[in-house]
């Protein structure tokens, strides 16, 4: 993502100065000559703008001030020529690339600010004026060259920690005596839908509350006290306020500030926090001399004016603008009154694309864009103002960041499905005690979270530039346990299940496909032509109606004994060169092919008993090998254990593969069921 740096500055405190046509501000953008602009308002005169944009003088007088407004403010960037200038090359540099680099247009527009008055200044309202690209639109939902503009200060300190990897929200609201309430319900219902891809299996309420705590806690009564003693713990990286924005007098100053449930009372008077005071209670951490000072990476402020500065009179700043300078890395709030429904859209949108690791300029344009879409009664688009200070460097960090979320909802949907198809074997209900038979619905979750994961898998190679083997490798376990779920639906389901085994054959299909696209994306990955292998023995010997018959040929090597062949040396090489991991990996690779080889004469020489001694022996002794050396509470044990499982559950009610059940037992019995995954950890 490009960015683009405007500051705009002047002589001076950040405080006591009026708006006033008579100040002069110095205009910086990038390495072009800087330039004096003057704002075009009286403090008073825009006051009563403020106003109007409050909601405060009726509808006609709101949209007049809405268009105005705009126009005035897009005119006073247009006297920016180094603005102009930037932002048409990139819009030429855009143009030479291609729809490819679609997703890499946007254009991340840093306007630093430290004059109070100049922060009261909806920029994000503004029109694109003449010479820029999409002239005469709003500058923020023009499509010509899409912007993200994100407020900065110029004395935040850079932010030196990674972006969080593992989520984990602490979502408080309050709605204390005497207001009216607040949309609590909305706001809990889209956050649990958003955690769903990661909330792992429960028999009961108590494991479905562990499975939520793990990535979403609640305060319903948030006071001062409880809001500092939850984030005293260091574990939430996302903090998400649903709370009324009061206005409120501080000596002299009109200030605002947050309405929290009283401490002591929490059915009292209200605590009104203002910015400053907020800031000490989300970063309260605990005192250890062992201990980083850890706070939220993000603060997200669902309450009216919690963006709006009020009086520029003493030293002060909005709620948003305190908890910025305060070393928070990024700030969401609004600058106006906020819509009920339009906060919900925040949840939606925003912690939507956070999660799961999506740049949060590119999110933040997405959410303007829908409420602009979706609330035309209001203008609460022009309400969301962002905070963000962002090391270079940042976009990196977010490639990796997807790519494990998505590992972690893949892994979630997978022990799902082990969970729930379990349940219909003797030896599934063994491992599941006193646990009754799944029925549609709970097979129908584990699916669903299944195609969460591999739309978000999908999306990821869109992007380019990531580990496609990597990938690959994850889109074809998806698959595979995808097409698992189909086949025990289609055992539940008398009516559907036709389609059901359709379905499971295709996931198949695709998975054999992935596993060696896999292989070929790394050629060094052995265990991608084994699984290839194991998925082609499947399919080709096929009994069940619906998933018999013709296996197609997509161009990969169809000559299982050299596939064999070419797997087994490759095992065996990372055996004398690999340590740690990739070591046991190989072990189970053998461990599975072994098995194989029951079905490919080229296998080992010989024929009959002796032969299939031969293997089943050599692939138990590499099972046991593979706990001596991992662990029995290990997942690489856990994992070639459920891959074993699959032989003597699923593949053989699929399949007459027969001949691998006895080496299967055998295997199955020496790798011990120890290992607990951590669904959602």
């Amino acid at each position: 993502m490009k960015t683009l740096t405007l500051e705009l500055l002047r002589h001076g405190p950040p405080h006591n100065q009026l708006l006033s046509p008579l100040t002069q501000y110095l205009a910086l953008c990038e390495n072009h000559a800087a330039v004096t602009v003057n704002v075009p308002f009286e403090h008073n005169q825009f006051l009563h703008r403020l106003r109007a944009l409050g909601y405060e003088f009726g509808e006609e007088s709101r949209q007049f001030q809405i268009r105005d407004t705009a126009r005035v403010l897009g005119d006073l960037l247009g006297e920016i020529p180094g603005l102009i200038a930037e932002l048409n090359r990139y819009s030429r540099e855009d143009g030479d690339d291609g729809d490819d680099a679609a997703q890499n247009r946007i254009t991340h527009l840093r306007l630093i600010l430290s004059a109070s008055e100049l922060a009261l200044l909806p920029f994000e309202l503004a029109l694109a004026p003449g010479g820029f690209p999409g002239a005469g639109q709003h500058l923020l939902l023009q499509a010509d060259q899409p912007l993200c503009l994100i407020r900065e200060v110029r004395r935040v300190t850079k932010w030196r920690s990674s972006w969080p990897t593992r989520p984990r929200i602490l979502f408080a609201a309050a709605a204390p005596r005497g207001m009216a309430p607040v949309p609590l319900e909305s706001h809990l219902l889209a956050f649990r839908a958003l955690i769903e891809p990661w909330v792992g299996h429960h028999e009961n309420e108590d494991e479905r509350r562990e499975q939520i705590a793990k990535h979403l806690v609640v305060l319903p009564e948030a006071s001062a006290q409880s809001l500092g003693e939850a984030c005293a713990d260091g574990s939430f990286t996302h903090v998400h306020l649903l709370a009324h924005g009061v206005q409120y007098r501080d000596d002299f100053d009109v200030r605002f500030g947050l309405a929290l449930h009283d401490s002591g009372d929490p059915y009292g008077e209200p605590d009104i926090v203002d910015g400053e005071r907020l800031s000490t209670i989300i970063r309260a951490d605990k005192v250890s001399p062992t201990r980083d000072n850890v706070h939220p990476a993000v603060v997200t402020l669902a309450s009216c004016n919690s963006g709006n500065v009020g009086s520029v009179a003493g030293a002060g700043a909005s709620v948003a603008h305190a908890l910025h300078q305060s070393g928070v890395p990024m700030v969401v709030a609004s600058q106006f009154p906020f819509s009920f429904p339009g906060s919900t859209i925040m949840v939606e949108v925003l912690y939507g694309g956070l999660l799961w690791g999506d740049d949060p300029r590119m999110t933040l344009n997405n959410l303007r864009r829908r409420l602009h879409a979706q609330m035309p009664d209001t203008h609460d688009w022009v309400g969301v103002t962002a905070y963000a200070s962002l090391l270079p460097g940042f976009e990196r960090e977010l490639t990796d960041i997807r790519i494990d979320q998505t590992m972690r909802a893949i892994d979630v949907a997978m022990n799902y499905a082990d969970r729930s198809t379990a349940k219909l074997s003797d030896r599934g209900r063994g491992r599941v005690a006193q646990a009754a038979l799944p029925d549609q619905d709970e097979l129908q979750v584990a699916l669903d979270k299944i195609e969460t994961a591999k739309r978000r898998l999908e999306a990821l190679f869109e992007e380019g530039g990531a580990e496609h083997s990597r990938l690959h490798g994850l889109l074809a376990s998806t698959e595979k346990r995808r097409g698992e779920v189909y086949f025990f639906l289609s055992k539940n389901a008398q009516a559907a299940a036709a389609d059901y085994r359709l379905e499971s054959k295709k996931s198949l299909l695709n998975a054999r496909h992935s596993y060696w696209q896999a292989f070929l994306a790394n050629r060094s990955n052995s265990w991608g032509v084994v699984q290839y292998l194991s998925l082609d023995l499947v399919l080709r010997n096929a009994t069940v109606e619906g998933i018999e018959g013709e296996v197609p040929d997509t161009g990969e090597s169809n000559d299982p004994a050299a596939l064999w062949s070419l797997a087994h040396v490759l095992s065996l090489n990372d055996l004398t060169s690999a340590e740690g991991p990739q070591f046991e990996w190989a072990l189970g690779n053998l461990v599975e092919l072994y098995m194989l080889g029951l079905f490919i004469p080229e296998a080992l020489a010989g024929k009959g008993a002796g032969r299939e001694a031969e293997l089943t022996d050599r692939a138990t002794a590499r099972a046991r090998e593979l706990v001596s050396h991992a662990g029995a509470n290990s997942f690489e044990v856990y994992s070639t254990r459920r891959q074993i499982l699959r032989y003597l559950e699923w593949y053989q009610q699929m399949s007459a593969i027969g001949q691998i059940t006895n080496a299967a037992e055998q295997v199955f019995n020496a790798l011990p069921e120890a290992y607990q995954p951590a669904w959602a950890s």
